[in-house]
């Protein structure tokens, strides 16, 4: 860890923030944690005038934010998007903008010139027209999102693409790596599919792609097992903790949503805080710390596991499955326990393909004798019956 970052972390520093300008999209993803358009658009009357996202902008500043994502939806719904990232920018802060390309304009990468964003990163849903429309659910969208990606590469802007793996995309991932590839950008798969934050509606969860293919298809790419070996083995001895929340939130990261919101980050919306009447001083100091005081339960092991290098999940998300933050996600733990093991056989070096898909073929077998001894014990049921 460097010397910065410890005294950042020693001082709680809000370095690292992400501002949410709208939930607002022009896509209708069919996993999206927002919920339906439909009830974001409700919202727009209710979302943060330019003057007040500046005002947060010039706080957040004043406070120590040295790095901002701004995001949606899609933050280029609002027309007013290119006088607030020029008001971040001109701030001095380091900007990260997400969208999904498709409002990339002329106007937009003129913008990005004169004020250079660190990175655009643009999510993909497929390879191909059918499976990226299946998922944004809006006819026409592939052929625009490919014009604002051309829009991006003529301009000269920096960008990167990920994709959030889905039961429905799964089969086109290989192809949206090659794609990456043959466009010189980086590229990241994520398989965590979250509940409705809103309703906390499990529907999305359906989308989520069994725990060992997920971990199966994440690996196949060299360099995402490299990153993984590489973090396990700086934090192998990271020393178990007794708070329950043992990330940025609330120490270095926040979160502000478009209503004028903050939380420790995107996912605590338990820890919600309107600034109304309010600054972001006095709510980083007071409302937004009380996260770190939080104890687990007793029974709680995953801040004891050897696996937590491994681990996407936090207490936060297990909120937004269980209703409880310190019952962890049965999925997001099956995922480690799966990662774990390719990368344990990487170390070891044998082939984590290979593992996995032993691990596969094992379960195969017992789901076959499984099926058999039903099928045995049934047939002797309906013998007995007969008789």
């Amino acid at each position: 860890m460097s010397d910065f970052r410890r005294r950042t972390i020693h001082q709680r520093v809000p370095i690292s923030g992400i501002l949410e300008l709208t939930s607002r999209c022009n896509l209708k993803c069919v996993h999206c944690y927002l919920g339906p358009q439909e009830e974001q658009r409700k919202k727009r009357d209710l979302e943060m005038s330019t003057e007040q996202a500046k005002d947060v902008i010039d706080q957040i500043a004043a406070s120590g934010c040295l790095y901002l994502v701004i995001t949606g939806g899609d933050p280029m719904v609002r027309k007013d998007f290119p006088e607030v990232y020029r008001h971040a920018k001109e701030k001095g802060l380091i900007v990260t903008v997400f969208c999904d390309a498709i409002l990339v304009t002329d106007r937009i990468v003129r913008l990005f010139q004169e004020y250079p964003p660190y990175n655009v990163d643009v999510s993909v849903y497929g390879a191909t027209a059918e499976t990226y429309e299946k998922v944004t659910r809006v006819k026409g969208s592939f052929p625009r999102f490919l014009e604002g990606i051309d829009r991006l590469i003529q301009g000269g802007i920096r960008f990167s693409l990920k994709t959030v793996l889905m039961t429905i995309n799964k089969h086109e991932l290989a192809g949206m790596r090659e794609a990456a590839a043959r466009l010189g950008v980086k590229f990241r798969v994520d398989s965590a599919i979250f509940p409705c934050l809103p309703t906390h509606d499990h529907e999305p969860l359906d989308l989520r792609v069994e725990p060992r293919e997920a971990v199966e298809l994440e690996l196949s790419d060299p360099d995402q097992l490299r990153q993984w070996v590489e973090y396990a083995d700086r934090h192998r001895d990271l020393p178990d903790s007794e708070q329950l929340y043992n990330c940025g939130a609330g120490v270095t990261n926040f979160y502000i949503d478009p209503l004028g919101y903050v939380s420790p980050c995107l996912m605590t919306t338990n820890y919600r805080h309107s600034l109304a009447g309010r600054s972001f001083d006095s709510l980083w100091a007071n409302e937004l710390v009380q996260l770190r005081t939080k104890k687990p339960r007793a029974d709680y092991t995953c801040n004891s596991c050897e696996m937590k290098v491994a681990c996407t999940g936090c207490p936060a998300f297990n909120y937004q499955e269980n209703g409880q933050e310190d019952v962890k996600s049965e999925y997001v733990c099956e995922t480690t326990q799966h990662r774990w093991r390719a990368i344990e056989a990487h170390r070891a070096g044998e082939d984590p393909q290979a593992t996995l898909r032993g691990e596969a073929a094992a379960v195969a077998r017992r789901n076959s004798r499984r099926r058999a001894a039903q099928e045995a014990i049934a047939s002797v049921e309906v013998q007995r019956d007969g008789v």
